[in-house]
């Protein structure tokens, strides 16, 4: 990690997520992070006795576990590109030669805080490694429980 600034996904356009009033929910009963998005990966589908939307979807801390589920994923090699759009999920096929082991390199997610919302359903993270490394990830999710844009710096 030489470069201040560090593109290793697709930068989309971070757009509308869905409806501007998000709808927020306790999911510390919910389990783990890693089965978080499988639990609900399609708009609508029921997750623990409640359905969610769009406005789910574009909600700050739905966007922290999706975060968390695909550090951890890009990590290991395993990205889950049926969670992204199919631009996004070209740019990181593209690019998973030399993002796996730089994101593996910088050894376990720490904190991850939520610093910002730079557009309307887009949000903005610092995340903090066990190396001390921290980067800046901006992630949008669509209404469809899809990954639009996700852009680490």
């Amino acid at each position: 990690m030489k470069r201040a600034l560090l593109v290793l996904a697709a930068a989309l356009a971070f757009g509308t997520a869905g409806a501007a009033a998000a709808q927020e929910h306790d999911h510390a009963a919910h389990g783990d992070h890693a089965a978080h998005g499988q639990d609900h990966a399609a708009q609508g589908q029921e997750h623990g006795g409640e359905a969610h939307d769009a406005a789910h979807f574009a909600t700050e801390r739905h966007a922290e576990h999706t975060l968390r589920d695909t550090i951890a994923a890009l990590q290991a090699g395993t990205p889950d590109y049926d969670s992204m759009v199919p631009e996004l999920a070209d740019a990181v096929r593209t690019q998973s030669a030399a993002l796996t082991p730089a994101l593996a390199a910088l050894g376990e997610l720490q904190t991850l805080e939520h610093i910002g919302e730079p557009a309307e359903g887009a949000h903005q993270f610092r995340a903090t490694f066990a190396s001390g490394q921290a980067l800046t990830w901006s992630i949008s999710i669509n209404g469809e429980n899809k990954i639009q844009g996700l852009l680490i710096q």
